[in-house]
């Protein structure tokens, strides 16, 4: 299936707010719940480490993404306490308050946005990119790793959907009843989030077409080597794959990753 980059919903600046953040505030809810990135955390530490990183910059953050509920298996992994800094091109600010009262500092939102494409400098850390890569075109997702590259800035990118039938047909369908039987518990609920997901269903549909899309974009990890092919030097390489996982309730899926590493220095 080639890879389609149509539009969403939570991309367009026109969008009213209240639809981002209803899309942003359920993939957070959806990602804790299942657990989709649980498995991956001990890859993510082993990177951490090799990179000698101090804390992790995860950009195109939503809401904050996976990154809250994955701090137990980041601590068990060998992560402990490390702190993470959620940015986003539209921060949701509300969203990253509440994160930063609930884990006593150690998850901290970026206030101002940032652009995958060229982090502040004062940024300094440990690059990652849960479910978002796929939503930038080629050129600008080499981009991304170029400016990494550059700076010598360690990134993972990890994508739990992938571009095939079953994920174009069924993902859809999940997303826009998890939209409908979730809403009250994800996220803020406000009198626009209930008009709209109850009386008329826009931010479930809205919802239910970005999953859609998400799928389609989606990168393969052949896609991805090509991406990076003549990005790879002597003091920095990147490893491409994809992994079957379990989610916390035992449904099987394929998740991609690369990840990119500066090498050490030769003395």
């Amino acid at each position: 299936m080639a890879r389609v980059h149509l539009w969403e919903w939570e991309d367009l600046p026109w969008v009213p707010d209240f639809i981002r953040r209803f899309i942003t505030d359920h993939l957070r809810f959806l990602a804790h719940v299942t657990g989709l990135f649980q498995p991956l955390m001990p890859q993510l530490v082993g990177a951490l480490r090799e990179s000698g990183a101090s804390r992790i910059v995860d950009l195109c953050s939503g809401a904050g993404g996976p990154v809250p509920g994955l701090l137990p298996q980041l601590d068990a992994a060998g992560g402990q306490d490390i702190p993470v800094i959620l940015t986003d091109l539209y921060p949701n600010r509300a969203a990253f308050a509440e994160l930063e009262a609930v884990t006593g500092g150690r998850i901290r939102g970026w206030p101002e946005p940032v652009s995958a494409f060229d982090p502040p400098a004062e940024l300094t850390g440990f690059r990652t990119i849960f479910t978002g890569f796929h939503h930038f075109r080629p050129e600008q997702a080499r981009r991304i790793l170029a400016d990494a590259v550059a700076k010598r800035a360690g990134i993972a990118v990890f994508e739990a959907q992938e571009r095939a039938v079953h994920t174009v047909v069924l993902i859809p369908l999940l997303v826009f009843v998890a939209g409908v039987l979730f809403t009250p518990f994800a996220g803020r609920v406000t009198w626009q989030r209930l008009v709209f997901t109850y009386l008329i269903p826009i931010c479930p549909l809205a919802f239910a077409w970005d999953g859609f899309v998400s799928c389609l974009r989606t990168y393969s990890p052949a896609e991805l080597r090509a991406l990076t092919q003549d990005l790879d030097r002597p003091d920095y390489h990147f490893e491409i794959g994809k992994r079957w996982l379990f989610g916390r309730f035992g449904f099987p899926y394929r998740a991609t990753y690369l990840i990119g590493l500066p090498k050490p220095a030769a003395n």
